[in-house]
């Protein structure tokens, strides 16, 4: 049993051609019957919405007569090529969004695989602590005084992750009112303030 035959347009893209110029550079009477099917379709309001083109439009950049533009527009053959191109504006849409998600995913992946480098190369400086006996830790919250959890700041050394923990705290969200009181200084001063007053904020010296 053979298969029924299948038929793709020369140029899928002989909608666009015709929507980039005020003349077409091909006649539709030079076109085979199912491409003016095709071509009609593609520059129809029910594929392109209201960028669609009229009758009289189509049959004035194609060099063809408006009666030929609406039997073509009237025929099976068109009905069937909106829908399918429809469809693949459709399909279009849904693979972007697939690879937005999928560019997100990646990054969401590279972020995990940091952070997990980071806590093992943590683990790794407290282990070498423990080992040699070495292992201090700050007085008033107990986490351990390694490399990777201490910063120093006016020649003191103080621990890292209660800094984190004091900001994750202390954070306030964005208003439009403080946004609005930035703006009226030098563009940040809002901010700026808020930040300068947490710098002298230090939890945890040794």
């Amino acid at each position: 049993m053979t298969s029924a035959p299948r038929w793709e347009p020369d140029d899928p893209n002989l909608a666009e051609v015709v929507l980039s110029a005020p003349r077409a550079p091909f006649k539709m009477t030079a076109l085979a019957d199912l491409d003016r099917s095709w071509l009609v379709a593609g520059l129809s309001e029910v594929v392109l919405g209201e960028a669609g083109l009229t009758a009289e439009e189509i049959a004035e950049r194609t060099g063809c007569c408006l009666r030929l533009v609406r039997t073509i527009r009237a025929s099976d053959a068109t009905k069937v090529a909106e829908y399918a191109q429809v469809r693949n504006r459709v399909l279009d849409d849904e693979l972007r969004v697939e690879r937005i998600n999928h560019a997100a995913t990646r990054r969401e992946l590279a972020d995990a695989q940091c952070e997990r480098d980071r806590l093992r190369a943590q683990l790794a400086q407290i282990l070498d602590k423990l080992q040699t006996g070495t292992l201090g830790a700050f007085p008033r919250c107990g986490h351990p005084k390694v490399r990777y959890n201490t910063y120093e700041y006016g020649g003191r050394v103080y621990c890292r992750q209660c800094r984190r923990d004091w900001d994750t705290a202390n954070r306030k969200p964005k208003t439009a009112s403080s946004e609005r009181e930035s703006v009226k200084g030098n563009g940040n001063s809002g901010p700026a303030r808020e930040r300068r007053v947490r710098l002298t904020v230090v939890p945890s010296a040794i």
